[in-house]
């Protein structure tokens, strides 16, 4: 029984890692190249986008842009992390 519980606690500690919201997400892995504010540094500038939330889930799940870092999926990119992600994207101005 203390071994169920233990591994529990494990999967849950596990989980609350891999749950991050779409900010934290960006600031961690789109900040670099997209800059902090979404202004664009050594990518392309993402403030104010006219690419909706679904054009942005789609470059960072299954790629599509043939020059750039995003021609393959994001490595980490899924459903509803993407989605976080992109919300946050189209929060930018």
């Amino acid at each position: 029984m203390k071994t169920l519980i233990a591994i529990a606690v494990l999967l849950l500690a596990v989980s609350a890692a891999w749950a991050k919201d779409g900010a934290s997400i960006y600031k961690a892995k789109c900040a670099g190249c997209h800059g902090a504010q979404g202004e664009g540094k050594v990518g392309p500038k993402l403030a104010g986008t006219s690419l909706s939330e679904d054009d942005i889930v789609k470059v960072l799940t299954t790629g599509g842009l043939p020059k750039a870092p995003h021609n393959k999926p994001y490595k980490g990119a899924t459903g509803s992390n993407a989605k976080q992600v992109a919300q946050y994207v189209k929060s930018l101005k």
